[in-house]
C-alpha cells in the first residue's frame, strides 16, 4: 500500500523533473526521453503548453482509473474466490455425510456468481482504462516525433490578399478573432 511520505516522495520527484524539464534546453532526444516517462513532458519541454496539458491531463486520468479499478478488481476477484471456496466446502460436508441445507447452498452460490459477473465487469472496465492510457502514450510518442520545436517566432498569414475573380482584381483584409 503506498503511503503519505513514498506519495509525497514520487509527486516531489515529478514536480522536479517537470521543472527540470522546462529549464533544459530542448532537443528530440530529451523531449523523446520525458514524453516516454510522462505524456506531455516533451509538449512542455518544447514549448507545447497547450498539448502539454491535454497529454499530461489524460495520463494522469487514466492512471487514476486505471489504479482505481485494479482496486475494486481485486476486491471483486477476492470475494468470488471466498465465495467458491465456501461453496465448495458443501461439497466437502456432503461427502462426510453430514446436512446442509440446500437454501445456503443456493445463496452461495448467487453471491458466488454475482460476484464473478462484477469482476468480470471490473475487468472490462480496467482494460479501458489501459487501452487509453497505451493511446496516450502512443499519441504523445507520435506528436513529438511529428512536431518542431516552438521557436516562440509566431507565424501570421498577411492581413491582405488579392483574389483574382474572372475580370476583377479584388484586395481582401482579414480580421482574426
Amino acid at each position: 500500500m503506498i503511503r503519505g511520505k513514498t506519495l509525497r516522495g514520487t509527486a516531489a520527484a515529478l514536480v522536479a523533473v517537470f521543472v527540470m524539464a522546462l529549464a533544459a534546453p530542448a532537443s528530440a532526444t530529451d523531449s523523446l526521453l520525458l514524453s516516454l516517462l510522462l505524456p506531455g513532458l516533451g509538449q512542455a519541454q518544447d514549448g507545447h503548453y497547450a498539448k502539454a496539458s491535454l497529454f499530461g491531463t489524460a495520463a494522469l486520468v487514466s492512471w487514476v482509473g486505471l489504479f482505481a479499478t485494479q482496486v475494486n478488481y481485486s476486491s471483486s476477484v477476492t470475494k468470488y474466490e471466498n465465495e467458491k471456496r465456501i461453496y465448495l466446502a458443501y461439497q466437502d460436508q456432503l461427502d462426510r455425510g453430514e446436512v446442509v441445507y440446500i437454501g445456503d447452498m443456493n445463496a452461495t452460490y448467487a453471491d458466488m456468481t454475482s460476484s464473478f459477473d462484477r469482476a468480470e465487469d471490473q475487468e472490462q472496465t480496467r482494460n479501458i482504462f489501459i487501452g487509453a492510457l497505451a493511446v496516450t502514450y502512443a499519441l504523445n510518442i507520435v506528436d513529438i516525433l511529428l512536431t518542431k520545436e516552438d521557436t516562440g517566432e509566431v507565424e501570421h498569414e498577411p492581413n491582405v490578399s488579392v483574389e483574382y475573380r474572372r475580370d476583377e482584381l479584388r484586395l481582401v483584409r482579414t480580421i482574426r478573432f
